[in-house]
């Protein structure tokens, strides 16, 4: 049930990253160093994936080969090489509070209202 309830959390915190096979294991993988949403600005076929999550283990990412090898087939189909521009961030297209502007995080390409 706790599994069940983290991976739900999972879902809600990361909305950049489609569902699909291999995004539970992304986000637990890739969230050990850094928001897996970064992924989500990038696009590669299959081997630049490859070669990315190869150096994520290298660097010291926790994860079987099997785990990597999902990783790599996951970020593979939902953000290809040949997909076009990266899906925009889901606050991106809310307005700033009146009075207010956006700011956005390059990283995450999450918008925060400024006052």
């Amino acid at each position: 049930m706790v599994l069940a309830s983290a991976t739900a959390a999972w879902a809600d915190d990361f909305p950049s990253l489609p569902a699909g096979p291999g995004r539970d294991v992304t986000v637990r993988v890739c969230s050990q160093c850094h928001s897996p949403e970064i992924a989500s600005n990038q696009r590669m076929d299959k081997d630049g994936w490859k070669s990315l999550v190869d150096q994520m283990a290298n660097n010291g990412a926790n994860a079987t080969s099997e785990e990597f090898d999902t990783i790599t087939n996951y970020l593979a189909t939902v953000f290809p090489a040949n997909g076009g521009a990266a899906p925009a961030a889901p606050d991106a297209a809310t307005p700033p509070p009146a009075g207010g502007s956006a700011t956005t995080n390059d990283a995450t390409g999450t918008v925060t209202p400024q006052q």
